[in-house]
Order: C-alpha cells, then sequence, then structure tokens
C-alpha cells in the first residue's frame, strides 16, 4: 500500500508554492503605493524563493543517500521533481516582474546601468534557459524520449546552474546584489547572501560524500554500505 504522504507529497508541494506565489504578491504590493517599489519588491522575493527552492532540488538527492534513516525519504525523492518545477515556476515570475518594471520606464535599463549589469543579465538568461529545458523534460515521457544516458546528462547540468545563479544574484540581485538597479533604492542584504552560501556549501559537501560512497548508518560512518530501504 501506497502511505498518503508519498501519494500526496507533489501535490502538497505544488500547493504550497502556489500559496507562496500569492502571498509574494500581495505583500509586496502590501503598503506601497508605487507600483515601481511593489515589483522590486516581488521580484527580490520570487528570486530568493527560486534560489532556495532550486537549492532543496538540489541537495535532498544527496542528503537522503548520505542520511538514508532521514524520515520521509521516499516522500522527499518523489517531490523532488516538484520542487524543481517549483523554483522555475519562481524564477519564470521573477522574470517577469524584472521586465514588467523595466517596460514601464525605460528598455534601456537593460543595458545603461554598466557591464556588470549587463553580464549579471546574461548570466540569468543562460540559468532561466536551462531551467527551461530541465522543467520542460521532468516527465516520465521525456526520459523514455531521450534515453535515460541524455536525460541524466542534461538534468547533471544543474552542478553549474547553481554558481551561474549565485554569481547572477549578487551582480544585479536587488537583495544582497554589489551592482542594483536604478529603481533599487535599499541597502544589501549580506546575512541573506552569507545564508545561501553556506547552504550551498552544505550541498557541495553532501554531494562530495554521495560521490564518494559516504553513508551515515545507526551505528558509525561506512565507506559504500548499502542503504537501508
Amino acid at each position: 500500500m501506497v502511505l498518503w504522504n508519498f501519494r500526496w507529497s507533489r501535490k502538497v508541494i505544488y500547493g504550497g508554492a502556489s500559496v507562496a506565489a500569492v502571498a509574494i504578491s500581495v505583500s509586496a504590493k502590501s503598503g506601497q503605493p508605487d507600483v515601481g517599489q511593489a515589483l522590486v519588491n516581488a521580484r527580490q522575493l520570487f528570486g530568493l524563493w527560486a534560489l532556495a527552492f532550486l537549492l532543496a532540488s538540489m541537495i535532498l538527492g544527496p542528503l537522503t543517500s548520505v542520511f538514508p534513516w532521514v524520515p520521509l525519504r521516499s516522500s522527499f525523492m518523489y517531490g523532488r521533481r516538484a520542487v524543481g518545477v517549483s523554483a522555475l515556476g519562481f524564477c519564470i515570475l521573477h522574470v517577469l516582474a524584472y521586465c514588467w518594471s523595466v517596460l514601464r520606464r525605460d528598455w534601456r535599463e537593460l543595458f545603461t546601468p554598466g557591464a556588470l549589469w549587463v553580464t549579471g543579465l546574461a548570466l540569468g538568461l543562460i540559468a532561466l534557459i536551462d531551467m527551461l529545458a530541465l522543467g520542460v523534460t521532468s516527465r516520465d515521457a521525456s526520459v523514455k524520449a531521450m534515453g535515460g544516458r541524455k536525460w541524466k546528462k542534461l538534468h547533471r547540468s544543474v552542478y553549474w546552474l547553481l554558481p551561474v545563479v549565485l554569481l547572477h544574484a549578487v551582480l544585479v540581485g536587488a537583495d544582497f546584489g554589489v551592482n542594483h538597479g536604478p529603481d533599487v533604492h535599499g541597502e544589501a542584504d549580506y546575512g541573506c547572501l552569507i545564508a545561501f552560501l553556506c547552504v550551498s556549501a552544505g550541498w557541495m559537501l553532501l554531494a562530495i560524500l554521495r560521490r564518494r560512497g559516504w553513508r551515515w548508518t545507526a551505528t558509525a560512518w561506512g565507506r559504500g554500505q548499502r542503504a537501508p530501504l
């Protein structure tokens, strides 16, 4: 019998992501008489949530591999696809909020802030294209159509996607960027940047441990041990 938490894991994740997106839209506008500032708040929050979902989708695999006794392990692994697709959804909302903000003022703001700004936007475009490819092929039918080897090769691009997204956020991010856009007037939140870098470092450590075959069992560290079912 399939447990309810396994069967409903993807629906719960999609539902939670949808509620979060609506809540962000409402909170971004709340108390902001100016539409421009509301769009800045929205794209900031959508971008942070996209990065959080991306990291979550990446960390679930090595986390459950190194710590096979994690509760609801099978549900997390089954729901990982929904986490990745949710990251793409927030990424698209982040891009739409930025495009709306630029087009309502002056499209030349795409390049007038300088070379670092254009570089950051280019990195964001590369990340968006890759996330779209990952999202569109996150279906069982895509695995059959592409073949397992090609599908895995495409989805392993997530390993270079994370540093690209982080660099994009540093160069143009409204929250912890070093090169704010013309419509951003707040100070950078470097604590947020440090937090995401720490989580990214944790993912990298778990990925290395998984690659080397480490498993944390109930007794001690074991190399190459088979995880319990």
